[in-house]
């Protein structure tokens, strides 16, 4: 029985994940858009595919955005857990009105996407013809999925982005065994993350020590799972500091709270989100700039929403912390290594201290090698990163394992 895997996207590069499996089923693993690229300008996998259903591991754009567009020519159905539709609408529309006429779909493909989502739970097999398919957590963002798929006797398993590491609102994932191949993320596959306990302590007594000053902390930060995360960590250690979040990432808490089961501990993050100001005028924008404390905000690399107007408004006394990767060319990646952001297209120079803590929810290197030998399968197909060919070298040569860094456009026999 033959099994094959088209590479459509996120081969080595990160940014619109695309994959066409090949069982008794044409099978797409996630379709994804890269925002952030060289060109300026997104860039979209292959249109030029006619799969049988869709499998989406998350909602981040890279993974989902560009699912509308499968729905200028048909109405297949596509699946992913119960949170990660609702979250998917919100990005959407937002990446709609964001991209404008750079995003090749409109409207009424994306009223169709919404009709045809199917939701299914984490450890809930289900079929497509011949092919059993379960989700598995992936401690990634609310309602991520490992996805396994096993047909004629294999089994085939698709990582996503996925965190094996504790954080303080997921379990992290477990390791998948008994794997035939796997396809799996390689976002950090040639370095590991900071001990997140180590990372959390920084951060508080960063906060403590400029909110002391009179100070502000400006936390750019992702809306989707990082936003979440910074407001648990935050009141796990501090129940008083005053914090702030605008963004869209108070929408995205919301949902959060509305599918609890996809938390490790919803109770904990329902009483930290009740504590925090969920800025929705101009007068609390003013008065999170006026009192020292902590103001979490989108955009994470600085390339848009409220983030600009809070860092030439805070006072000299504050400090600006990053706590995910930046993308070369964005006001974040600026910002972190030219000590400048670009705003109307003038280089406006920021004379604030600046930090970098790596909060990342991806898995690093050693938590990767461990997820691929625990799964021990005969051929890794590494994607999602930036150079996964070096990785390859070193799990064949080091560990024995038949593992590939495919191109763009290439076919991989299963």
């Amino acid at each position: 029985m033959r099994i094959s895997l088209d590479c459509l996207g996120a081969s080595r590069e990160v940014g619109r994940s695309a994959f066409l499996l090949q069982t008794d089923r044409q099978i797409l693993l996630d379709y994804g858009v890269k925002i952030f690229d060289q060109s300026g300008m997104p860039k979209f996998p292959s249109e030029n595919i006619r799969p049988d259903l869709m499998l989406l591991s998350h909602a981040h754009l890279d993974h989902s955005g560009f699912i509308p567009a499968l729905y200028k020519h048909s109405n297949i159905k596509w699946f992913a857990t119960p949170p990660t539709e609702e979250i998917c609408e919100i990005l959407w529309l937002d990446s709609m009105k964001i991209m404008e006429r750079d995003l090749p779909y409109h409207l009424s493909h994306f009223k169709r996407a919404t009709k045809n989502f199917h939701p299914i739970p984490y450890n809930c097999p289900f079929h497509a013809g011949e092919t059993e398919i379960t989700f598995l957590d992936a401690g990634h963002i609310s309602g991520a999925a490992i996805t396994t798929l096993d047909y004629g006797g294999k089994r085939v398993c698709y990582t996503g982005d996925f965190k094996m590491g504790e954080t303080n609102l997921h379990s992290g994932a477990k390791p998948v065994k008994d794997v035939d191949a796997l396809i799996i993320e390689s976002t950090y596959g040639n370095r590991d993350h900071p001990p997140r306990k180590e990372l959390e302590n920084q951060l508080i007594a960063e906060i403590r020590e400029t909110v002391e000053s009179g100070g502000t902390v400006l936390l750019p930060a992702f809306s989707l799972g990082r936003t979440q995360e910074l407001i648990s960590v935050i009141r796990k250690y501090d129940r008083s500091v005053p914090l702030f979040v605008d963004g869209m990432g108070k929408e995205l808490s919301r949902i959060y709270l509305k599918y609890p089961g996809y938390l490790k501990d919803a109770k904990e993050f329902r009483k930290a989100l009740q504590s925090v100001t969920l800025v929705s005028s101009i007068p609390d924008r003013k008065r999170a700039t006026q009192i020292p404390g902590v103001i979490v905000t989108s955009a994470g690399m600085m390339s848009g929403g409220p983030v600009l107007n809070y860092l030439f408004n805070v006072n000299s006394e504050s400090k600006v912390i990053f706590t995910g990767y930046c993308v070369e060319g964005t006001n974040g990646w600026k910002l972190l290594n030219e000590d400048h952001i670009t705003k109307d297209g003038q280089d406006l120079v920021v004379d604030l201290p600046v930090e970098y803590l790596d909060f990342s929810a991806h898995a690093g290197k050693s938590d990767l090698l461990k997820f691929i030998q625990a799964a021990n399968p005969e051929k890794v197909i590494l994607v999602h990163g930036d150079k996964p060919e070096l990785f390859a070298e070193e799990l064949a040569r080091d560990f024995g394992f038949d593992a590939i860094a495919p191109l763009l456009g290439e076919r991989i026999e299963l």
